[in-house]
């Protein structure tokens, strides 16, 4: 299974449309969002992935209602922390790391610090996309996983 996961858009649609268009040309079977997408009309534009989409609030995601009510439209968007399944492994998505209990998880998923990471720490697999939109370090970037190989990579759309 092919898993994008993106944070921090900040309504910057020029990168929004890149990612997309990336995690569609990389036949992603599924996009998490990390938080931070900021506006509905932004966020209406992840209804053009070929895939599955999945989010939770950050802390400048003001607008709630309105963009629950946009996402739901083709996909779904929570409160941190948000915990769920794919491919037989325990994933759990925050925006703010500070989010995480002692729960063993497969993957950690989090935004807020708008550095890309991946880390592996007892083997729970801690993954930061970074900033997707690169306003605070002039770096666009994003993740894929695939579960399949055990590989997850960040990848630069500036």
């Amino acid at each position: 299974m092919f898993i994008g996961v993106i944070s921090y858009t900040h309504n910057d649609v020029f990168y929004i449309r890149k990612a997309i268009e990336f995690f569609n040309f990389r036949k992603a079977n599924i996009v998490l969002h990390c938080g931070d997408i900021f506006s509905p009309s932004a966020a209406l534009e992840f209804s053009k992935l070929n895939c599955a989409f999945k989010a939770v609030f950050g802390n400048n995601d003001y607008e709630r209602a309105a963009l629950d009510n946009v996402i739901s439209g083709f996909g779904i968007i929570k409160e941190a922390p948000f915990e769920f399944k794919l491919d037989g492994k325990l994933f759990v998505m925050t925006h703010s790391p500070s989010f995480f209990d002692d729960k063993k998880y497969d993957y950690a998923l989090f935004g807020h610090t708008h550095k890309p990471k991946i880390e592996n720490i007892k083997g729970t697999l801690f993954i930061n996309p970074g900033e997707a939109c690169g306003h605070r370090y002039g770096r666009a970037t994003a993740v894929l996983v695939d579960t399949q190989r055990k590989r997850s990579e960040i990848f630069d759309f500036a």
